[in-house]
């Protein structure tokens, strides 16, 4: 085994042979057992109590991917056993996130004494109570960090609860609703009834930017198989009408093709229509859904983008005391579906935490976005006297605020900021996993590569730096500050590359301009034959 991969696997915490089986070979037999989750057996044997006598049940999830693919997840499997659960998707702008009251108004209508949510309900502890009232009972699936009055549910599983001690603390909202569906299916005697569902699973968890370092690793692994051999039909429609090929699908293709479809229809109007696509097998029926998710997502990035770039301005607009070390802005009419992608967009822009705010029915809804080293969720924690309601992890956050105090918000926020993150911090990094030469990339070593995947926070695609090379050959520019040429070094080996928001590079990009360059390696196919390219990340030039 090259010394270079050796120490891509010592990068990744695999440093001995135990843990290079189980990073290699991600197989199911390897998960962990469910029961350990605390509450996990209390859930399972009233929801096998449900099955058994044919209640009805509610199952309600947020309306982002991971929310409506746990829900359709569970749907199905439920279906198994002859049971037609109700699913109920919150509304975003009228309901906000997670369990409303009008969720649990619907059950009690219905005569549905059951709910299990996924992907919420950690902080939804007034609502568990106002849901008893109304007799009916609460099994909260969540991953988020739990607040310190859990909700007095009938279970709450939530690996990160604080007395829980489940090995593995980075489940999405689906993935632990699977840990759920195993355990059911261990006491019913059908253990491997859930795996047919992992497709679910790898999409949520890959959707929600989760730690992929050891289970996750394996539902994710599991999950692709099926996506790439089998797929039911909405993601075969989901994934051709997005130009891919079955066969060759990877993480990066679902965070950035098709999650925004399926994010679409929850940001813009009613996410039960993605449940309905995800969950039916009629063709027909699948693409009609299919098209209306492709053509919302059409109008979602339009508004997206004009809500970006005013956010930018304003950002570039302030002084620099106002947004020292993060950034806090608000607009009366911005779409409350979107306020997520803007807040991400800011911190991919100026390397600042960031929280982007709108105004929906006389409250301040927000949407928070961290960089590395600065958990987002226990700043919140500092201002929550400001807040009405908050939760989230360490990376992202939601929160609602009166509109009164987003100024005091502002700078209360700010402060926080200004005492736990440094300078250093606050300077973009790039983590180079080595130093490499153009002799070494052949197709055996990219072949190796591929063994790393499914690539995602935890076990992120490897970069290399190669030092004294030279731009030779025609230089192309394309859309998007994106620019194409060739690289070679001093033995005459050269590389496709292409380097995307290059336009601050682009006067140093000139046919024979010497560079250090840092980037991917990746393989590309253009007319059935593929060939290695360099995605650059940052070059250094001299």
């Amino acid at each position: 085994m090259p010394d270079l991969v050796i120490k891509l696997l010592c990068l990744r915490g695999i440093t001995n042979y135990a843990k290079t089986v189980k990073f290699f070979r991600p197989t199911i037999e390897k998960l962990y057992d469910p029961f350990l989750l605390k509450d996990c057996k209390i859930a399972a044997e009233r929801l096998i109590e449900t099955i058994d006598n044919q209640e009805k049940i509610m199952l309600l999830g947020d309306y982002d991917v991971d929310g409506t693919c746990g829900v359709s997840m569970f749907y199905l499997f439920l279906k198994n056993f002859g049971l037609d659960a109700s699913v109920y998707i919150p509304d975003r702008i009228t309901e906000g996130y997670g369990i409303s009251k009008k969720s649990i108004d619907t059950a009690a209508e219905e005569g549905i004494k059951l709910i299990v949510s996924i992907d919420c309900g950690i902080t939804a502890a007034d609502k568990i109570e106002y849901a008893k009232s109304k007799g009916v009972e609460f099994i909260i699936c969540d991953h988020h960090q739990s607040p310190d009055n859990i909700p007095q549910a009938l279970a709450v599983i939530d690996p990160v609860r604080r007395d829980c001690t489940y090995p593995f603390k980075a489940l999405c909202g689906t993935g632990v609703a699977f840990k759920l569906m195993q355990a059911i299916a261990i006491l019913k005697g059908t253990p491997e009834l859930p795996n047919s569902l992992l497709d679910f699973v790898a999409i949520a968890t890959a959707s929600d930017i989760v730690s992929l370092r050891d289970e996750n690793r394996i539902l994710v692994a599991e999950g692709f198989k099926i996506l790439n051999s089998t797929p039911r039909p909405a993601f075969r429609t989901l994934v051709e009408s997005s130009g891919l090929e079955i066969g060759k699908l990877n993480t990066n293709n679902i965070i950035y093709t098709v999650a925004p479809r399926i994010n679409a229809v929850g940001r813009l109007g009613d996410a039960k229509r993605a449940v309905k696509l995800l969950t039916s097998d009629n063709q027909q029926d699948v693409q009609e859904f299919s098209d209306i998710l492709n053509s919302e997502n059409i109008t979602r990035r339009e508004i997206d983008k004009n809500i970006t770039d005013t956010a930018f301005k304003m950002y570039e607009d302030s002084s620099d005391e106002e947004y020292k070390n993060a950034i806090v802005i608000h607009n009366d009419s911005w779409h409350p579906g979107v306020i997520g992608i803007v807040a991400a967009r800011l911190v991919e822009k100026y390397n600042i935490p960031s929280i982007v705010l709108t105004t929906v029915n006389g409250v301040a809804k927000g949407s928070a976005r961290s960089i590395n080293g600065f958990n987002i969720y226990e700043a919140l924690k500092k201002c929550d006297n400001l807040l009405v309601q908050y939760g989230g992890h360490f990376h992202a956050a939601g929160l609602e605020i009166e509109v009164a105090n987003i100024n005091e918000f502002k700078k209360v926020f700010n402060e926080v900021a200004v005492r736990e993150l440094t300078d250093e911090q606050l300077i973009p990094e790039i983590e180079v996993d080595g130093e490499i030469t153009f002799e070494e990339i052949d197709e055996r070593f990219v072949k190796i590569l591929s063994f790393f995947e499914p690539f995602g926070p935890g076990n992120t695609l490897p970069v290399f730096t190669t030092k004294k090379l030279q731009i030779v050959g025609e230089i192309k520019h394309a859309k998007y500050f994106t620019t194409l040429f060739k690289l070679r070094d001093d033995n005459g080996n050269h590389f496709d590359a292409v380097f995307f928001n290059s336009n601050d590079y682009k006067p140093n990009i000139i046919e024979g301009a010497y560079c250090d360059a840092c980037y991917n390696i990746e393989k590309s196919a253009w007319r059935g034959y593929e060939k290695i390219k360099l995605k650059i990340k940052d070059m250094k030039f001299y």
